[in-house]
């Protein structure tokens, strides 16, 4: 297959703005979960009918979309560096998780709902991916899908064991590789008809696990996120996900949606900064100001709206300055920083200090 880099100058911008609304659905779902004290709340009235928005649209289906992401930047990150003649790919990618890593494990100290780690251990299994053909990505998380599928009906031990809490990421891990592969992204035009099929069969996939849920709603005079029900509610992340990246593909190609949703693109392009951020204010509201969440869904939703929206601004003031976000230019300078190992081009074994393209004319085609 013909490998064509992306070019800081071809910066899909939709991808930027598919992470920022993925990080505003992990808001949503962490903004009762930074208050400790009032775990297991039960709902009723318009709060009921948020939760059960939540566990509708929401809950368990952004973090598998973060999960797509990372699996397409692997893809990206590695196909560039192979592309400049980079030495040891494989090294540099692992220094990258390493570095996040670091992140996760000292974000974990700050709150307990810490991702980062997840990612960054997970991230390892992408490696020999990197070289497989399409198709044995595909059928590998095919038969991940099955055994999540298995161990959701056979496995009595709820979505908080961690086999069954990891699966939607390898799964949704390793389809942002195949997606980066086949360049389904970079390519739309030509993939129209495969994105609207799995845009139509990832939706009625979907609708089962949603009537149980509806029908979870119904039969109970007040609604909690109960055991048997987060089951099911975490069931329908992977295909509900899947639908919405699918949608959000298909609507940014038109120009209208890509200028109007373009500010939420300056939250994605900064998502690490942002994700840290989003729990540092969040625990300040709990442990500071002494607010109370967890009781008032309607008010976590009015704080999460507030907190995004000062994220957009802030995203789009700092982005106007400067390139990367400061974790983003933090875990770039971990990640090539001659200080823990220098980086080199096979060709000319000049140092790289970052992961800027070359110019087109000084480019081969490559073929992987």
């Amino acid at each position: 297959m013909e490998l064509k880099p992306i070019y800081k100058d071809e910066r899909n911008t939709s991808i930027d703005i598919i992470r920022g609304v993925a990080l505003f659905g992990i808001l949503l779902v962490n903004m009762p979960s930074f208050d400790q004290n009032h775990f297991g709340a039960s709902y009723l009235g318009i709060d009921a009918f948020i939760r059960l928005s939540y566990d509708l649209f929401i809950q368990q289906k952004f973090y598998p979309i973060f999960s797509f992401l990372f699996g397409l930047g692997f893809y990206i990150f590695m196909s560039r560096a192979e592309y400049r003649g980079q030495q040891n790919i494989y090294f540099l990618f692992t220094r990258r998780l390493l570095v996040l890593l670091l992140f996760g494990i000292i974000h974990q100290m700050i709150w307990h709902g810490d991702i980062l780690k997840k990612y960054a251990i997970y991230g390892f299994i992408l490696i020999p991916f990197y070289r497989r053909r399409t198709r044995t990505i595909l059928l590998f998380a095919f038969v991940l899908t099955l055994v999540y599928l298995i161990m959701m009906n056979k496995i009595d031990i709820g979505i908080h064991f961690e086999p069954m809490f990891s699966m939607p990421i390898l799964i949704m891990l390793l389809l942002g590789v195949y997606a980066g592969k086949k360049q389904i992204l970079i390519n739309i035009s030509n993939n129209l008809n495969l994105i609207y099929s799995i845009q139509i069969i990832s939706f009625v996939i979907s609708i089962p696990t949603l009537y149980a849920i509806l029908r979870e709603f119904l039969s109970r005079p007040e609604y909690s996120f109960s055991f048997v029900n987060s089951e099911i509610v975490a069931f329908s992340g992977i295909p509900l996900s899947i639908f919405y990246i699918s949608t959000f593909i298909l609507l940014l190609e038109r120009k209208f949606f890509l200028r109007i949703l373009k500010p939420i693109g300056y939250v994605g392009r900064m998502s690490l900064t942002n994700y840290i951020l989003q729990t540092l204010i969040g625990l300040a509201l709990v442990k500071i100001f002494k607010m109370d969440l967890n009781i008032s869904m309607l008010k976590d939703l009015f704080l999460a709206i507030i907190i995004y929206v000062v994220q957009i601004g802030l995203s789009f003031l700092w982005i106007r300055k400067f390139q990367y976000g400061p974790l983003e230019k933090l875990w770039r300078f971990l990640t090539y920083s001659p200080m823990f190992g220098a980086a080199t081009r096979k060709s000319s074994g000049q140092t790289i200090s970052s992961v800027e393209p070359i110019n087109n004319k000084q480019t081969k085609n490559h073929k992987v």
